[in-house]
């Protein structure tokens, strides 16, 4: 029974995302899923389609990652999705931790700490708007806005948040985020 998807929309980080996915295929396979939305048809993650747990969805063009996410979440098995961006990494226990979550609580919302690769800085209780901060039950989240090409995590935050959810904090680092990469959106809009 798949308990967890992991959705990676993934756009020309190829080395990043083949850490990311080496990474989660060491651990526990057998109550998760992942899946790949390749948004422009590299056709790169053919080799990782044979692993019964790894769905690759590819865009003929880049459509941008909120539909790359609502693509994922529409096939997702879970009764959990987590997203990971694919160029950032998890910690080598991420999934382990994910599905002890899953197993002994029962909230809409599990939210854990991250740290941040780039200023080594941990962020606890993280207010901020990265849907990769947090798992969600399936059933409760909403789509996000496909015109969206950046903060689009802040709507879908907004949208989730008007669903009143159910929240738990797990005081444990789960995720590294890459911060500042250049090439990356955020890298962006912020060095136009």
């Amino acid at each position: 029974m798949v308990k967890l998807s992991i959705v990676i929309p993934y756009y020309e980080t190829y080395e990043m995302t083949k850490k990311i996915l080496d990474n989660l295929l060491l651990q526990r396979k057998d109550e998760m899923e992942i899946i790949i939305v390749d948004d422009y048809c590299k056709k790169e993650f053919h080799n990782f389609i044979i692993k019964d747990n790894v769905k690759v969805i590819e865009h003929e063009t880049n459509t941008g990652v909120s539909k790359s996410r609502n693509d994922g979440i529409e096939i997702a098995e879970g009764k959990y999705i987590a997203f990971v961006d694919s160029d950032d990494m998890i910690m080598p226990d991420y999934v382990d931790r994910l599905l002890e979550l899953i197993d002994t609580q029962n909230e809409d919302v599990m939210i854990f700490n991250w740290l941040d690769i780039n200023t080594n800085e941990v962020n606890r209780r993280p207010q901020n708007c990265a849907v990769w901060k947090a798992i969600y039950k399936k059933d409760i989240i909403p789509k996000f806005d496909e015109k969206l090409r950046v903060r689009e995590d802040y709507f879908w935050q907004k949208d989730l948040e008007q669903r009143d959810p159910s929240v738990y904090y797990y005081d444990r680092v789960l995720y590294i985020y890459n911060s500042g990469r250049e090439g990356s959106l955020w890298w962006n809009e912020t060095h136009k």
